[in-house]
């Protein structure tokens, strides 16, 4: 049987993984992004084990499972990435934070919503992930992890509108000609005198920021009614009070503009005491929101220049940066903390070798 020879004279084609050169190291950029992946998916995976084991309704489930498998495949592989370079692996969460067998403290809809709000986050967590590494194995892995949300977010869409719960947002009159801003006055003024009519890129980000804080003000009013520590319920009832006054915040810019606000979800949330997870994963998994709206809030200051929008969003940037030191703070004072891979501290290295 004759093999082919390879034709040197023509152009090859070029395989990143295979030809590129690579150190065989993680960068800081990758360790960091892969360590925070790791411990955002090993919390994600012991809610959804409580989420899947309350739901009732079957298509909301296999929507939940997908989720908690897709988790699972993620720290797999992480965890055979920090093995490539003898990585310790992070403790994270366990079974030990989760009990499958508390009763029920969400509704259906309610854990699908918050699945779905997650995946907003997790694509520009992601590609902000892909951008950033090198190694060959370390991007097919983000980008993967970018495929996978894409796909759990569109699944998550389709039975949530099937089921009456996905909200279409708010509609504006089509423009019947193109214009032109003349008048920057008229473009950034609203704090004071008259207002120029909200613009299109300011309605999403108020109402998505508006909708957020309800999603998140649900899991917080769960999590302050089951958490073991006073401590710990304290700061949630603290939290509870920081996102209502954002949500009112964000909801009179709607009212202002005779626009739709999003609808509560107060009455998805069962009378339930007893603890589905750790008041360790509580807090961290709120941290992680935190994070998400933090990145959110920076993207929406962005699209927005009517003053008053800006002022607002920089306001709730401080409130939700306040609130998430409070929550750091008792995190690691119940050293609840896992430390952040960092650089080596050289002045303490030289000062042990005197």
């Amino acid at each position: 049987m004759e093999t082919q020879q390879q034709d040197l004279t023509q152009p090859q084609p070029y395989n990143a993984a295979n030809d590129a050169p690579c150190d065989e190291r993680l960068s800081a950029f990758e360790l960091g992004e892969l360590w925070e992946a790791y411990m955002a998916d090993s919390s994600s995976m012991c809610l959804l084990q409580y989420f899947v084991a309350k739901t009732q309704d079957p298509e909301i489930r296999s929507i939940l499972e997908y989720a908690l498998q897709l988790s699972t495949g993620h720290v797999n592989t992480i965890t055979q990435i920090f093995n490539s370079v003898n990585f310790p692996i992070p403790q994270g969460f366990t079974d030990e934070d989760v009990e499958p067998n508390a009763k029920r403290l969400f509704s259906d809809g309610y854990m699908l919503r918050y699945v779905h709000y997650v995946t907003r986050y997790g694509a520009v967590k992601y590609t902000k992930s892909l951008t950033t590494s090198t190694r060959p194995d370390v991007r097919e892995f983000f980008n993967r992890c970018i495929d996978d949300i894409q796909d759990l977010d569109k699944k998550a869409r389709e039975v949530l509108t099937k089921k009456g719960f996905f909200s279409e947002g708010v509609h504006i009159p089509i423009p019947d000609r193109i214009g032109y801003v003349y008048d920057d006055r008229s473009f950034y003024k609203s704090i004071f005198g008259d207002k120029r009519p909200i613009n299109a890129l300011e309605i999403a980000q108020v109402y998505r920021r508006c909708e957020s804080r309800l999603i998140e003000r649900v899991l917080v009013l769960g999590f302050s009614q089951t958490c073991k520590s006073q401590k710990v319920q304290k700061l949630f009832v603290k939290g509870k009070q920081v996102l209502d006054k954002q949500i009112e915040r964000f909801s009179t810019i709607l009212r202002d503009e005779e626009l739709p606000i999003p609808i509560g979800l107060e009455s998805e949330v069962t009378d339930s005491l007893e603890s589905p997870i750790s008041d360790k994963l509580m807090l961290f998994h709120t941290l992680s929101i935190i994070g998400y709206s933090l990145t959110a809030l920076g993207i929406s200051i962005a699209s927005c220049t009517r003053a008053d929008i800006v002022t607002a969003m920089n306001r709730t940037i401080l409130e939700t940066q306040f609130w998430a030191k409070d929550v750091l703070d008792l995190m690691i004072q119940s050293g609840w903390m896992e430390k952040i891979p960092q650089a080596a501290d050289r002045k303490e290295l030289v000062g042990l070798q005197h």
